[in-house]
This record gives C-alpha cells, structure tokens and sequence, in this order.
C-alpha cells in the first residue's frame, strides 16, 4: 500500500486523536473520510485480539457503498476479508469490522465488545441512532469517531457543538475546517463557488459552519418561540394521539392536547422500534390512562393493528394519510402560533423537525424528479404521527351552529347525489347497486 502523507495539521489532529469522540466537521472535500478510514485502522492495529468488534456506519446504503466503504477497503488491502453478504470485515490476525447504515435504527444493537466506532457523514443520523451509538460504546468506553459535513442545526450541533462551545464538553475534540484548508482542493472553484451560491448554503458546504437546514418544510419552526415549560392545561382540553406504526422503523406515538381555544400541544411522546403489537397496546393504555386519550388516529397501513387496539378498548382509527394536506395543516399551526412542544418531552420530534427537508438534486435517484414537492422520507417517523392526529384534529375547536351543520350537510348530499349519478352513468351493469362499481 502506498504511504499516506496528512494534507494538514487539522487532518493529522483527527486521525490521531485519542478522544472520547472526535468530531470532525468540515466543507466538502476535505478529506474527512480518509481521516476516519485511517483513524479506524489506528484501532485494528491496537486492538487484535479475535473477540474485539469495531463499527463503521453511514446514514444510508447508497453512502456506505459509493464513499465510507472504498475509502475503508483501500487503506485496509493487504490486512483482511471483506464480506459483501454479511457487511462484516475480519482482519487475518484480530477482529472484525461490521459496516451498518442508520436506515434501521436498531442495526448495530447486539454487537459486543466494541473497542472503536466511526460515523461517517453523522449529520445524517437520527438522535435515537446516535444514542444506540453511545450505548454500543459505553461498555468499553471506546472511542467514537463523527466525520461529517454540517447538515442542520440537530443533535449534532445542538449535544456536540454547543457543549464544546460553551466549555462542558471536555470529553469532545472538535475540529472544523474549511473545504480549501485542503491543498489539493481547486482554489478557482472555492472562490467562484463564494461569489455564486447562497451565503449560508456556501457556509454549510464548504466552511463547515452550521446553519438551518437548506429547503426545511417546517422553515417557519422556531424552538424558542414553539415550545414551552410543561404546565398545567385549562379545563375543556382533550387529549388525542398519533400513531406511525413500525417494527424495524420505529413505533411512534404522540399525545397531543388540544385546548378549547385550538391550541395543541405535543406533550409526550414514545420512540421504540421492535415493538410487538401487544408491546403496543400496553404502551397505549398506559397513555390513555394518563391523559385520558379520546381517539388514537393511526397510520392507515397497518388496518389488522387498529382492529387490536378497538378490541382492546382503544379507540383507534386510520387516519388521512395525504402528506401535503398534513404538512400544510402543521405548518398553518406553526405559523398562527396554535401548534406547541412542552420542552425536553419530545427529543426525536425536535431533532426531525431540523431535518425534515425537501429533496435536492442530490438526494434524487435517476429515475426520480421532485414535481411532486414532497419532502425526503428519512427520519420522519415522529412527523408521521404527528401528521396523523393534527390533520384529524385540525380547527376542531370551532363550533358549528344548527344552520351551519345543515347547510353542510345539504352540500354533501347534493355532492353524493351527483357523485351516484355520474357512477350509473360510467357503469356497464344495469342492476340496483351499479354506483358501487366504477
């Protein structure tokens, strides 16, 4: 293998650091994945003994195999066997390196004794894969290496950044660098790059500086404003929830209250993934009997799951699923100020909401174009839930008068009426019942 030679002196510092977590944040092109491929192979030459585990991890499968796996497999030719089938890299004399994505949370749950873990492009990861991260860590206190570009305002940079800022995170080492702190990285373009992009898109990509997130559905969020000191709720509040149902992915279930002045707030909320059904139930019974829960509006995909919860005394429907009616009633209600978070009861939902964003060209496949508007669907299994029971909940505080409840009524018996008649028409059978067949 050919020597490798540092670029820089913040390139050294990563690959040779000895912190609890390293947090190397930086433009693109720095040369970052190379730090993390060689800090890892400091490890597999420190730690040889046949039981010792090492984990590498990306956010995604198309990351792992276009980027965090070449670069790994280059620096390690000569020292080991890597299986496709099995995502596994065994040294001839040491460990083995299992290579995970975040795309199931649970993924690098069950591997034991880990002596070196490194996240590469960590921005990506959900707070909850980052916390199964630390637990992977914490039996031998090994050491943690994040490799990434700035994404969003999340964990990453509210845990990590902040703490080391604000001097209470001594455990971190964090290095940032700009994209052109690498020699090899075209002067020209850094600079043509500067004078065309957005200020804080060209901050994000190539000085390492985090700002919100670029194309954020929820632009209008904000945490100081939205979320408030748990308190008592006035008399006339109704409690409701929403389900996103999952195994593998996670199960979500968010309680929100909604005030007789139609102001809902999220105050709880629960993040599990291999939940059983009956693991479910009994999660939501003790909600319900908490907060008195009228109606669990749920995920419509999973019909078999609701039937349980009825048959157990939940009311439990399936709830609209239409994304864009959903995401424009939650931001109406960020917006008029009438959507609110009790602060620290709702972790995942926040850091979702920093990342919730639309597609870039970049997060497309070929095949794919963006003309549906629709956000990227990663990390989105709290706004799933909360989309299902703010949709079904939407201004259910106003009250309808008789006449109002009349003329709605009329309007929808005209509609089916025409509905029926344009049916019989379409139809080819001539038999009492046609309208249901189309």
């Amino acid at each position: 293998m050919p020597t490798f030679e540092c670029h820089s002196k913040k390139q050294q510092e990563a690959i040779f650091s000895e912190a609890k977590t390293t947090l190397l944040c930086t433009g693109i092109q720095f040369g970052k994945t190379t730090a993390g491929s060689i800090w890892m192979k400091r490890l597999l030459h420190s730690f040889t003994d046949k039981d010792d585990n090492f984990i590498i991890t990306s956010p995604n499968y198309k990351i792992l195999q276009q980027s965090t796996l070449p670069a790994f497999l280059k620096f390690m030719d000569g020292f080991g066997e890597y299986s496709k089938g099995d995502q596994v890299f065994k040294m001839h004399e040491g460990g083995t390196v299992y290579l995970r994505t975040a795309t199931e949370p649970d993924s690098i749950v069950g591997i034991t004794n880990v002596r070196g873990i490194w996240g590469d492009e960590a921005g990506k990861y959900s707070l909850y894969f980052w916390e199964n991260m630390q637990a992977r860590a914490s039996f031998r206190d090994c050491p943690i290496m994040l490799t990434t570009s700035p994404y969003s305002t999340n964990w990453v940079f509210k845990e990590l950044i902040k703490g080391v800022r604000a001097g209470k995170r001594s455990d971190i080492n964090l290095i940032q660098a700009s994209s052109d702190e690498n020699p090899y990285f075209p002067k020209e373009e850094f600079r043509r790059r500067k004078q065309t992009m957005d200020p804080l898109r060209f901050a994000a990509l190539y000085l390492g500086e985090f700002s919100r997130m670029h194309g954020l559905v929820y632009d209008c969020f904000d945490e100081d404003v939205h979320t408030i000191l748990p308190c008592e709720l006035p008399t006339g509040t109704k409690y409701y929830a929403g389900i996103d149902w999952g195994f593998t992915d996670p199960f979500v279930m968010q309680v929100i209250a909604v005030t007789p002045g139609g102001v809902s707030i999220l105050v709880s909320e629960f993040y599990k993934t291999r939940t059983t059904i009956n693991d479910q139930i009994l999660i939501a019974k003790q909600k319900k009997q908490t907060y008195g829960i009228t109606t669990f509006f749920c995920g419509p995909d999973q019909p078999a799951s609701i039937e349980e919860f009825n048959r157990n005394g939940l009311p439990a429907v399936g709830a609209n699923n239409s994304i864009r009616i959903g995401i424009d009633c939650i931001y109406e209600k960020f917006k008029s100020g009438t959507l609110k978070l009790f602060k620290s009861a709702c972790p995942q939902t926040l850091d979702e909401l920093e990342n919730y964003h639309y597609p870039e060209p970049g997060d497309l496949d070929p095949d794919e174009d963006s003309s549906d508007d629709l956000p990227v669907g990663q990390n989105d299994h709290c706004l799933d839930a909360l989309r299902y029971v703010v949709i079904s909940t939407h201004r259910s505080h106003i009250k309808h008068t008789p006449k109002q409840i009349e003329e709605k009524n009329n309007t929808r018996q005209e509609y089916d009426h025409e509905k029926r008649l344009k049916l019989l028409k379409k139809s080819n059978r001539g038999f009492r019942g046609t309208e249901n067949f189309s």
